[in-house]
């Protein structure tokens, strides 16, 4: 069996959930089961690895258009290798369609995240459902994910797989060194879009940190926007909150010495961040909508996301018993050994071979 997988996410990612997604299931399936039609990629997974042969594209400059010059050599790189047709089952790495007409023949596999897409009316949604039409299967990253689909997409259910995302095991807390952050902390992880529900969590945290007034928030991601910068300052609370740009080594040593993980997004496919935070021991408290209490089970605390009183009583409430915390981090870390990209890449596997 070999499988084809695309240049997409790789040609348009440096960091970022999905390209690390491709990233570890291509490194974790048998090396003669895959290959990875790639010429130019700046993404740091690859490079880092050095999974597989290619080149940079002008790294350190910033060029307009870059990203759509890196897809379009490496649409020529994919096309050549579909023509060839050495491979069994092609699994495109995004959702543009560029490859369909030479797609001949074999059967078409994509990953479908969340429906993100289709709540934002993304300009790429028609692309998107086209994609999603044409694969012979689809692999869902959770229940919650497969069942959007049945219900708003009328995607007939046998087409769809759910496997979940792995964890990579935490690095030897020796090498997490010294805390970074002197202060107590709590953490957040990812984008402040507006489903992320940033402004809420941010508002409970003003209103927590009456209580604990040497309380950091610290943020990883982009350098806080001016008009980010105003809204926090209105809640007088920009000198307290963070914002680091993080590598793999800093986000372990956030993970472990974070008092806790708060993730109050509204929606997500799978919520990755909760299990890498469980995976360091951190205990964490989250939305109890989406797909989350599907992943993280009885291993995690539960706030109402669109109440701000019940993310501040929920905050307070764990902030102020130690033992509480570290009951669920022991129940968290046990869990985070059901998801392991070994087991995600064996039900990669299974759906491959189904359509052979």
């Amino acid at each position: 069996m070999k499988v084809l997988f695309d240049h997409q996410i790789f040609s348009i990612q440096k960091y970022g959930g999905v390209s690390r997604y491709f990233f570890e299931l291509i490194n974790h399936l048998p090396k003669n089961e895959w290959d990875l039609s790639l010429l130019f990629s700046n993404n740091e997974y690859i490079k880092e690895n050095g999974l597989i042969s290619h080149h940079q594209f002008f790294p350190n400059q910033k060029i307009i258009g870059k990203a759509s010059m890196i897809c379009a050599i490496n649409n020529v790189s994919t096309v050549s290798k579909l023509i060839q047709g050495e491979f069994d089952v092609f699994h495109q790495t995004h959702f543009h369609t560029y490859s369909f007409p030479f797609l001949k023949n074999k059967p078409l596999v994509t990953t479908f995240h969340d429906m993100n897409f289709s709540r934002f009316n993304h300009p790429d949604l028609k692309i998107q459902k086209k994609s999603v039409a044409k694969a012979d299967k689809i692999i869902a990253v959770s229940k919650n994910t497969k069942n959007e689909l049945i219900n708003l997409w009328n995607i007939p259910e046998e087409r769809i797989e759910v496997v979940y995302h792995g964890v990579d095991i935490p690095l030897n807390i020796n090498k997490v060194g010294n805390r970074l952050i002197n202060e107590p902390y709590i953490l957040y992880v990812g984008l402040r879009v507006e489903f992320k529900n940033f402004r809420r969590f941010a508002s409970a945290y003003s209103l927590v940190k009456e209580k604990h007034p040497y309380l950091k928030l610290i943020c990883t991601g982009s350098p806080f926007t001016n008009e980010e910068k105003k809204f926090l300052n209105d809640l007088k609370i920009l000198e307290d909150t963070i914002s680091i740009n993080a590598t793999e080594e800093i986000m372990s040593n956030l993970y472990t010495f974070a008092e806790l993980f708060v993730y109050p997004s509204l929606y997500e496919g799978f919520g990755m961040p909760i299990l890498e935070a469980m995976s360091y021991g951190c205990p964490t408290l989250i939305s109890n909508a989406s797909c989350f209490p599907e992943i993280a089970g009885n291993a995690s605390f539960y706030f109402d996301p669109y109440d701000v009183d019940s993310i501040i009583s929920s905050m307070l409430e764990l902030l102020d018993d130690n033992t509480k915390r570290k009951s669920k981090s022991s129940i968290g870390y046990a869990l985070c050994k059901k998801f392991t990209w070994e087991r995600s890449a064996q039900g990669h596997r299974s759906v491959y071979k189904s359509l052979l």
